[in-house]
């Protein structure tokens, strides 16, 4: 049995080592990042211009964002039939209807530039962008270009970690039988390489991963890993962790024809 590396957050880990299972692997997991809740200053005038109708669109980006929505009290009452809720795909559309949280809108690629495509016509429309702190550029100028009025209101930042579990997982990539490395966020991507830089690792884990397939779930995180000198051997067609899953295992039987 080949043996998956996966990094993948705390609350994600259980249901992500059952997926890299039933695709007949082992799993080799870590959580590399801590999500920190946040309050935004901005949170009030946020509820305030939901209960009044003037918000035309709320995009959810993640699905720790919407279980941080629900944590700081956001609820179906609390969004007019007016608002339209977007989810940037099928994880995040999970943990909001979990929350009771509906969702009128989804883009069929799973990326900001998903997003954008989808909502193409916003002039005069005001949009509330609520997300993680080291949300990229590409979403706001997006709709900002497409006509909208956009706020942006974060809702958690990231905490790199670089503990004993994890430099024990790097150390396995490493030197263990690996046979593939799956990378889920930019984030985790820039963690990995500095637990690494602080292990004095990076150089034999580099030349180690131009061995094993290498699978990112989009674009950002394949250009997080180009920029770290890593070649990417999979990337989906659509950004979910199982359809990750799913075209790592597609090119590792390709490898062994």
């Amino acid at each position: 049995m080949q043996t998956l590396a996966i990094i993948r957050p705390e609350e994600q880990l259980k249901d992500s080592k059952k997926i890299v299972e039933s695709f007949g692997f082992r799993p080799l997991a870590v959580s590399i990042i801590d999500i920190v809740p946040l309050r935004d200053p901005l949170w009030p005038a946020f509820l305030d211009e939901l209960k009044v109708g003037n918000i035309d669109y709320v995009i959810l980006t993640s699905a720790n964002g919407a279980r941080s929505c629900a944590k700081l009290g956001l609820n179906a009452a609390s969004i007019p039939a007016s608002t339209c809720v977007v989810a940037i795909g099928p994880t995040t559309r999970t943990a909001l209807l979990k929350e009771h949280l509906r969702v009128d809108l989804m883009p069929s690629e799973y990326s900001s530039r998903g997003i954008v495509q989808m909502l193409n016509h916003l002039t005069r429309k005001n949009v509330w962008v609520l997300r993680s702190a080291f949300g990229s550029s590409e979403l706001i100028e997006g709709l900002q270009n497409n006509g909208a009025t956009v706020k942006e209101l974060v809702l958690y930042t990231l905490k790199k970690r670089c503990g004993q579990p994890q430099r024990d997982f790097i150390a396995k990539v490493t030197e263990g039988d690996v046979a593939g490395v799956l990378f889920t966020s930019a984030m985790t991507v820039h963690a990995f390489f500095d637990c690494a830089d602080r292990t004095g690792t990076r150089k034999r884990l580099t030349a180690r991963l131009a061995n094993q397939l290498v699978g990112a779930i989009g674009k950002p995180t394949a250009e997080a890993l180009y920029a770290n000198e890593v070649q990417v051997n999979a990337v989906p067609e659509k950004a979910t962790f199982r359809e990750l899953v799913s075209t790592v295992h597609l090119a590792l039987n390709n490898r062994a024809l």
